[in-house]
Order: structure tokens, then C-alpha cells, then sequence
């Protein structure tokens, strides 16, 4: 289930990039004749925190994950090493977001495609999957990690791809499965009865990355930065007016970034400024501390 391939950046650093992890699918393959009686986990790459917490919940000890976008890294602007691809190259299996506005993503794929045997590709994101963008977001949200039911649907898949690859795991893989889908049921229940008694369902976020969850949920995001820009000066006093008309009390803003409009805007109105954390590893710990801050938001 992989989407387009797109190769990133010039010729030069390409050639470098291709060449560094076919050194090191050798080295790989060298290393793996030297331990073929030792037990080995499926190798696994996570492309952003919150899939790593599926396929662990998913493979248990049977796998080996690696996450590929380091914590404090942007989704945005990241770009792996050749260094840090190669280290992946006995990979068996990528799960990856598969929004084309993440381009790490396709280089990352770009490079593992060109060795012998290819990971699988398990995607997040069907072919063609429309983005819940209102006017005002970010065109092109490829959050979509942060919906229970994209990741209620994703579990089906990475579990299928375990099934394919690792026979032997099978009956762990369905045991995890149905646990694991249990939860996620359970999460998205407290979450609608949570946010289902909200008066306040419009919340003011800088960068727009909780568009799924909003739709999930009947909220409405709007955003300060759009299409990866800072707001103009017209577009920031029309914000100001309708944040006030709205009572709005809360900008929120991702963990780690120091936004400017998002400061201004909290100073114009009186309010606070909190960081939410779309990355973390603790996909449900990261859903319920933001459903409980937008409770805050709203009053309780």
C-alpha cells in the first residue's frame, strides 16, 4: 500500500545518499550470515512516534522498532541522514504516515526501495484520502495519527502486514490486535462523551495539526498559520476580532515552537498559551491531555 515515490534534493546528495545505504544493506547482510542460529526479531521503522506505540502494542517481543523522526524534530522540515537510513537498512517492515507534505517520508522510501529484498509498506493514509482542512487551516494536515478511527483502521493493516512477514507470530499478532482495538474503542468512547459536552467547539491552535481529531470530534480548529505561513497583518487583527467575538481564552500551539502571532494574539485577548504535544510516543496519553486542555479551554 505505498503511495507515490519523489526523490528529494539534488543529484549529488542523492547519488551519496543511495550509495551509503547499499554499504550498509551489504554490511547487514554480511552481519546476518555471521548470527543465523540467534533468534531475531522483525525489524520495524516507524516513521513518527505515535506508529511506534501501535506496532509495539501490535508485535510485542516479536519486534524491533525504530522511530525515524528524532524527538524535537519537525514532521515539516525533517530530512534523515544517509547515515541515520542506513543504520534501517535490514528493515522488513515501514509504517509510514504516507502524506505527500511529509517528504522525509518519500526519501526515506526512495532509498530503501533500491535493495534487495524491499520492506513492506503499510501507509496511514489511503491513496487519494481527502484532508479535513477548514478555510483558514493548513491545506494539507498530514496529522492523521491523531484520529482514533484512522488509527483503529491502521491497526488492521500493520497487523495483516506482521501476519505476512512473521507466520509464526500470528496467534500473538491477533491477541494483540483485538486488545489493542479494544482500547482504541475505548479511548474514542471517553473522548465523545468528553468533548460531546463541550459549549465552546471552536479552538485556536498556530499550527494546524489537530484537523482529524477535530473532525473526529464536531470541534472546529482554526488556525493561525496557514499553508506553513505566519499570518499577515490584515489576517492577524481578523483573527483578534473573532477570537474575542468567540471568548477565546487558549492558544495553543505545538510543544517546542515559539510562535510570535500565537503570543500576540494571547496578549491581545488576555489569554493563555498552552503547548500540546502531537508527537509523543504515548498516542492515548497525548489525545486525553488534549481533550482535557480543551475542557479547560472551554470552561470546564
Amino acid at each position: 500500500m505505498s503511495g507515490a515515490r519523489s526523490p528529494v534534493g539534488g543529484r549529488a546528495a542523492w547519488a551519496i545518499f543511495v550509495v551509503a545505504f547499499v554499504i550498509a544493506a551489504i554490511a547487514v547482510s554480511w552481519r546476518a550470515q555471521g548470527r543465523s542460529t540467534a533468534p531475531t526479531r522483525l525489524r520495524v521503522v516507524a516513521t513518527v512516534p505515535p506508529q511506534a506505540w501501535l506496532v509495539k502494542r501490535l508485535g510485542g517481543d516479536r519486534v524491533d522498532v525504530d522511530v525515524l523522526l528524532p524527538p524535537g524534530a519537525s514532521e515539516h522540515t525533517y530530512e534523515p541522514t544517509p547515515q541515520q537510513v542506513a543504520r534501517l537498512a535490514d528493515a522488513r517492515l515501514v509504517v509510514e504516515v504516507g502524506h505527500p507534505s511529509l517528504l522525509f517520508e518519500r526519501r526515506l522510501l526512495d532509498a530503501m526501495l533500491v535493495r534487495e529484498p524491499q520492506p513492506l509498506v503499510v501507509e496511514m493514509v489511503p491513496a487519494g484520502a481527502a484532508s479535513p482542512a477548514k478555510p483558514h487551516d493548513h491545506g494539507s494536515d498530514p496529522h492523521v495519527w491523531l484520529s482514533p478511527r484512522a488509527m483503529r483502521a491502521a491497526a488492521g493493516d500493520v497487523e495483516a502486514a506482521l501476519e505476512r512477514l512473521d507466520p509464526a507470530g500470528v496467534p500473538l499478532y491477533r491477541a494483540n490486535l483485538r486488545a489493542t482495538v479494544a482500547d482504541v474503542d475505548r479511548l474514542d468512547s471517553d473522548l465523545r462523551r468528553e468533548l460531546g459536552r463541550l459549549r465552546q467547539r471552536r479552538f485556536l491552535v498556530y499550527h494546524p495539526a489537530w484537523g482529524y481529531f477535530a473532525r473526529d470530534y464536531g470541534l472546529q480548529q482554526v488556525a493561525i498559520e496557514t499553508d506553513g505561513k505566519e499570518p499577515s497583518p490584515r489576517r492577524l487583527v481578523e483573527l483578534v476580532e473573532e477570537a474575542r467575538r468567540a471568548g477565546t481564552r487558549t492558544v495553543f500551539v505545538q510543544r517546542g515552537e515559539y510562535a510570535r502571532p500565537a503570543q500576540a494574539i494571547a496578549e491581545e485577548l488576555g489569554a493563555k498559551v498552552v503547548a500540546l504535544e502531537p508527537l509523543a510516543e504515548d498516542w492515548p496519553g497525548t489525545l486525553r491531555h488534549t481533550a482535557a486542555a480543551l475542557r479547560e479551554a472551554a470552561g470546564g
